[in-house]
């Protein structure tokens, strides 16, 4: 799988954690970003030597044309999931892993986790987990 579509779908789910109160926090906003320069650079070193770095600010990048465009939640999420579907047999661990931490991050970002965020976050560990 190519990744720059693995951190695009990301972007997708993140977003759709984001708005799922209703509207996007400026904590939020700086909580991807955070994360996209510590953390996914970090994993990409560790597991591709580096080579993918650059294509881990596609997480940023689709987050900000979502918001910048006014996505409906459920949009971004059903894009998400499609994505998941189609690429579920080569999603591994470290992945949904990485998923699972970016989300969380963001739901706790601003007001800790919201009941609409946590929705979003048990969907995703419960497709996560489907065989």
């Amino acid at each position: 799988m190519d990744l720059k579509h693995f951190y695009t779908a990301l972007g997708r789910v993140v977003y759709a954690v984001a708005k799922a109160d209703g509207a996007i926090q400026q904590e939020e906003v700086a909580s991807v970003f955070h994360f996209v320069i510590t953390q996914i650079i970090a994993i990409e070193k560790d597991n591709f030597d580096g080579r993918h770095a650059l294509e881990a600010f596609y997480t940023e990048k689709e987050f900000n044309r979502l918001r910048d465009e006014n996505v409906p939640m459920n949009e971004a999420f059903d894009q998400f999931i499609r994505f998941y579907d189609l690429n579920k047999d080569v999603c591994d661990t470290n992945m949904k892993n990485t998923c699972l931490h970016i989300i969380g991050k963001v739901a706790l970002a601003y007001n800790g986790i919201e009941p609409s965020e946590l929705a979003i976050i048990e969907n995703v560990r419960k497709k996560f987990s489907e065989v």
